[in-house]
This record gives C-alpha cells, sequence and structure tokens, in this order.
C-alpha cells in the first residue's frame, strides 16, 4: 500500500510539474527559447524535447511525410568543438562524402555557415548511439558565431521531412539572437 501511495504522489507531482520531457510548441508565430547565449524563435509543430546529454542545449522532434526528424542544437563552450572546416568535413563524412552545399550567411550581426547534405546518414560520433545506416538522409546543419562562442544546430532525418522543413529551418535560424 505504501508502495502504491509514493507511485500515485511521484505520478501526480511528475504531472503537475509540466517535467514530462516534452512539450508542444503552441503559439502561431512559435514558442520563444532561451538557448543560453542565443534566443530562438520555435516554429510552431515542433515538438520541444528534453535534451539526450548534457552537451544539447535543445532538441526538437520535427514530424513530417518521411517520418520523425531530429533537430539537435548544441554548445561546448567559448572554444566550440574545432574549426568550422573540420566541423563541416566531418558531418559530410556522415553521409559517406565529402559533397553537400556549403554556404555562409550573416544572420542578425553573426556570421553562420550552413551545409545541406543528403545521402545515406550513418551516425559516426562515438556517443552517437551507433552507426546504423539510414538511406535517403538529409542533413541541414550551422554554426553560427555568437559572443559567447559557436552554437552547432543539425536538423538530421529522412529526405521527405528535411526537406519540408527547409524553409522553417531557415526561418528558426533567422530568429536567432545573442542575448
Amino acid at each position: 500500500m505504501r508502495r502504491r501511495m509514493i507511485y500515485l504522489c511521484l505520478l501526480c507531482w511528475l504531472g503537475c510539474s509540466g517535467e514530462s520531457g516534452q512539450e508542444a510548441t503552441s503559439s502561431g508565430d512559435g514558442t520563444p527559447q532561451d538557448l543560453g547565449g542565443l534566443s530562438v524563435m520555435v516554429p510552431q509543430g515542433w515538438v520541444i524535447e528534453k535534451p539526450a546529454s548534457q552537451m544539447r542545449k535543445a532538441q526538437y522532434r520535427v514530424s513530417g511525410a518521411g517520418g520523425d526528424a531530429e533537430l539537435v542544437v548544441t554548445y561546448f563552450g567559448t572554444r566550440g568543438a574545432g574549426p568550422v572546416g573540420a566541423n563541416i568535413k566531418r558531418w559530410q563524412g556522415q553521409f559517406g562524402h565529402v559533397n553537400g552545399l556549403v554556404t555562409e550567411q550573416t544572420i542578425n550581426g553573426l556570421k553562420a555557415t550552413i551545409l545541406d547534405v543528403r545521402g545515406t546518414y550513418s551516425n559516426t560520433m562515438p556517443m552517437g548511439g551507433g552507426s546504423e545506416s539510414k538511406p535517403n538522409y538529409r542533413m541541414l546543419a550551422a554554426i553560427v558565431q555568437s559572443p559567447s562562442g559557436p552554437f552547432y544546430f543539425k536538423l538530421t532525418g529522412p529526405q521527405a521531412t528535411v526537406g519540408e522543413s527547409t524553409q522553417l529551418f531557415d526561418r528558426y535560424l533567422k530568429s536567432l539572437k545573442a542575448n
């Protein structure tokens, strides 16, 4: 009986605290979010998830015709995770080749390098949970230089889903502002 009571109290606490790990965006233009050094507007329809690791500043589930995609935002401090070119090359390597469209732009005064690559995806990160090959995948990624150091944005998933989310990803990036 006592265990049951503790279990019920725990369930009530989790339900009332809003700590479910996921919350859906709700306003017409999206939901503002502070990434700690940058603020952003999360598009309506994207699901804000609890980050799966401490390296992640934010994590979103993006649904679409091809299935779910994931946008992960990481930050490694003022020095970042190495040179921009090395990160771009590593991300291209996750698709087994070194092509893809790389562009540079300035977003609200912040320098950004953006990659668009597609093909068979294999997450080769040591803590990425394996290296299962996923054909017909696409990645939109950006490295944004902020006053507090670089932030890394990676939207990865089925080509159909990422393709239909391209404008939202662009709007998401263009909403970035330094805090």
